[in-house]
């Protein structure tokens, strides 16, 4: 090897070093900033929501019935859900729009009986199915097929009906913080464009 080959190993061994030490510094600040996003992504959830108030005695009075009801598991009403898991979806003008049970891997969104959606209303099919839920599904095959996510593990929804009306939504596997976060915006946005669409027919 020549002096000059060996002067280019001895450099490209130095830019190697410099590489990865800024690999190193780089992925120690992105981990620090997914930390942030984690922190306002909960934050930002919790502001989402309004706590339903209930009275101390109807709470003892729940909390009594519950005891004497054998627990279902399609059920989602939980210790956990009574201590602040159970949340009211209300719009920018104070109105219910649903009420959410919430645990680490499913979504109750329970749709105000006043609130007449149907399956192939817009934007419920064409945004809220077709733009969030069923985007979000796709991306998780897609990390399935890549190894990235387990499998079992993928976003999965249904759609309850009663009738023509749609009852409920239940979501499966959202996983992260942001996903949550994107949700409830989603659903509280197509249920208050429904709203205001009915109303301007009345």
């Amino acid at each position: 090897m020549s002096e000059e080959e060996k002067e280019q190993v001895k450099n490209l061994a130095k830019i190697k070093e410099y590489l990865e030490q800024k690999i190193n510094e780089l992925e120690k600040e992105l981990g620090l900033l997914r930390e942030v996003v984690e922190l306002v992504d909960r934050e930002l959830v919790e502001k989402s929501f309004k706590k339903p108030t209930i009275p101390l005695e109807s709470k003892e009075v729940i909390k009594e019935s519950l005891r004497e009801i054998p627990a279902k598991p399609e059920v989602s009403i939980t210790p956990e859900t009574e201590e602040g898991r159970v949340k009211i979806l209300k719009s920018k003008t104070g109105e219910n729009l649903a009420t959410v049970y919430i645990s680490p891997n499913e979504l109750r969104f329970i749709i105000n009986p006043g609130i007449n959606v149907s399956l192939d209303m817009k934007p419920f099919s064409s945004f809220l199915v077709k733009k969030v839920l069923e985007a979000m599904a796709k991306m998780d095959l897609e990390r399935i097929e890549k190894g990235r996510l387990p499998p079992g593990q993928e976003l999965s929804y249904n759609i309850i009906q009663e009738g023509e009306r749609v009852k409920e939504i239940v979501i499966k596997n959202f996983r992260e913080e942001y996903r949550l976060r994107e949700i409830v915006n989603a659903i509280r946005w197509t249920l208050e464009t429904i709203i205001e669409k009915q109303s301007t027919r009345q």
